[in-house]
């Protein structure tokens, strides 16, 4: 998801106020870009993907969530397929405050939400579009916003409620890469060169591979064999 270091910046976007053929040039530019180092190709595809999964993730949960209810109020004690164990059973954290920290809006509705925004972004890069300055500001704030909402929710899972939700690690999963892989893509364009933006874009799958380390060592030291139970 990240290219080598021998690949070069995007063209950069020229004012609001160029001309028509300014704009057109870029365009070409970008395309060019596009087509002979293929990183859209890469990130289109990947968001295509972890949008894919990260939605059919919210679904099942908001359809569990419903079952939930359902059987609640049927008067019957909860039986959800998302139950793997006694630690990691959504059942556990689906009626907890942390499941719907905007409160009646459960958290799998967001997803639902947000995941086919991610998904039409993958297909404007498969499709040659060069997406505006603004619609990349517009989607690493919506990833870093996914990213610090996951990290809380891992913490609070892990820490406070001491059970894991199986769909929510799905969406945990999607959401580290793309958060890594468009910071990535967008240092590489606006700070091409500065040594700290280097250490990311140059390695994102290297920081992929840690993040996910760190969350998986944090919850196998809390859980332990339980986890596995």
């Amino acid at each position: 998801m990240a290219a080598g270091r021998d690949v070069p910046p995007p063209p950069v976007e020229p004012d609001a106020d160029a001309s028509d053929a300014e704009w057109q040039a870029f365009t070409q530019a970008s395309l060019d870009h596009e087509r002979r180092y293929g990183t859209g190709r890469i990130l289109g595809s990947w968001l295509i993907v972890a949008g894919l999964i990260g939605l059919y993730a919210a679904c099942a949960l908001t359809l569990d969530k419903i079952s939930y209810w359902q059987q609640i109020a049927q008067g019957h004690t909860p039986t959800l397929s998302c139950a793997i164990n006694t630690v990691v059973n959504c059942g556990n954290v689906i009626n907890t405050p942390q499941a719907s920290i905007f409160g009646d809006f459960p958290n799998p509705l967001i997803g639902i939400l947000a995941w086919p925004v991610v998904i039409g972004f993958g297909v404007l890069l498969l499709s040659g579009v060069s997406p505006r300055a603004w619609h990349w500001v517009g989607l690493q704030v919506g990833v870093t916003g996914a990213i610090v909402m996951v990290t809380w929710l891992q913490f609070e899972t892990t820490y406070r409620i001491n059970a894991l939700c199986p769909w929510c690690m799905v969406t945990w999963a999607v959401t580290i890469p793309t958060f890594w892989a468009v910071t990535g893509r967008n240092l590489r364009v606006h700070a091409y060169g500065n040594r700290l933006a280097r250490l990311v874009y140059d390695v994102v799958p290297v920081w992929i591979v840690l993040h996910y380390a760190i969350v998986f060592t944090l919850v196998q030291v809390h859980f332990g064999s339980r986890l596995w139970s």
